[in-house]
């Protein structure tokens, strides 16, 4: 099933339900998928982790501390040591696409002698990934926290464990937004992507219970996060040149200039999306977010029979 809570569930059921996917997930791409095409298995499993932990922040409110905490530091472990063979490969698509996006403005050998050593990083990065047990590692420690699962409780139920989670990842993103106004640190605006996308994946599932309010919404922090992913992966590209991981005989400075002039580029309009998802205060948010979230119950049990939803 997708990664949303259905009406026709309880919050504690549907909790359960998109963790085990996500973990699922996760395992297969670590261990079926990963000897085909490795840098592909990482980052989709990447991605289902990431979904998992921003399913534990959602339940602050309501999830015992102890176990939330225990879960997610797991999880945290399980994820490390896959990112660099996905860093190597996002390396060179941001290459690629800047090399589309100001094509006749540097000689094309430029990005074609870098592309060549980045190609080759990339590769070893495989290499050593596919003679590794960093794969079989993770699996293992997902699959521990896929066993307890069906365990987790939650305090409460209905909106009343969601709400505490989400004004947080809300509140927390728009102080983010704040300071990325007055600063254009890329630390700082690392960490405001995680909290762009805790936001979005928490509206992603709540959408199909409360309907347009959140869908609309949930449109522009997907194309915040997208904004600022794609300045994170010119940050990382523009420090891998600056200290001469990949030695070409060009003109690197001139492309690293480019590459400014393009973060600068997408700064900005992320700016401008971000003013839109985040011109409410927390508290205006949470309660039209629950407005919605309880009339979208309220329709579904009309519609289908109190029996169909859960609280």
């Amino acid at each position: 099933m997708a990664y949303r809570f259905e009406n026709d569930e309880s919050v504690r059921d549907g909790f359960v339900r998109c963790a085990a996917e996500q973990l699922d997930k996760a395992c297969t791409e670590l261990s079926a998928r990963i000897g085909d095409d490795p840098v592909d298995a990482v980052h989709s499993a990447r991605k289902a982790v990431k979904k998992e932990r921003s399913l534990l922040r959602l339940a602050r409110g309501s999830m015992p501390a102890k176990r939330r905490r225990q879960e997610n530091r797991t999880l945290r472990d399980a994820a490390r040591g896959l990112s660099a063979a996905r860093d190597a490969a996002a390396m060179i698509d941001t290459l690629d696409e800047l090399s589309r996006r100001f094509a006749g403005q540097l000689p094309e050998r430029t990005f074609g002698a870098v592309r060549e050593q980045m190609v080759r990083a990339r590769d070893e990065e495989r290499r050593a990934l596919e003679g590794s047990a960093l794969g079989d590692r993770a699996v293992g420690e997902l699959g521990a926290v896929r066993v307890r699962v069906s365990e987790w409780e939650l305090k409460c139920g209905g909106w009343r464990a969601l709400k505490d989670g989400l004004r947080r990842s809300y509140r927390d993103g728009r102080r983010g937004y704040t300071r990325a106004r007055t600063h254009r640190d890329a630390e700082q605006w690392h960490e405001w992507r995680k909290r762009v996308k805790d936001l979005w994946y928490h509206q992603r599932l709540l959408a199909e219970v409360a309907g347009p309010v959140v869908k609309g919404q949930a449109k522009d922090a997907h194309r915040l996060a997208d904004l600022l992913g794609d300045t994170h992966d010119l940050d990382v590209l523009r420090d891998a040149l600056a200290r001469g991981r990949f030695p070409a005989p060009v003109d690197t400075d001139a492309l690293i200039a480019l590459i400014d002039h393009r973060r600068d580029e997408l700064q900005t309009e992320a700016l401008w999306v971000a003013a839109r998802v985040y011109a409410e205060k927390p508290k205006a948010f949470i309660a039209r977010v629950g407005a919605a979230w309880e009339s979208g119950r309220g329709y579904a049990a009309a519609a289908l029979g109190p029996a169909a939803t859960g609280s």
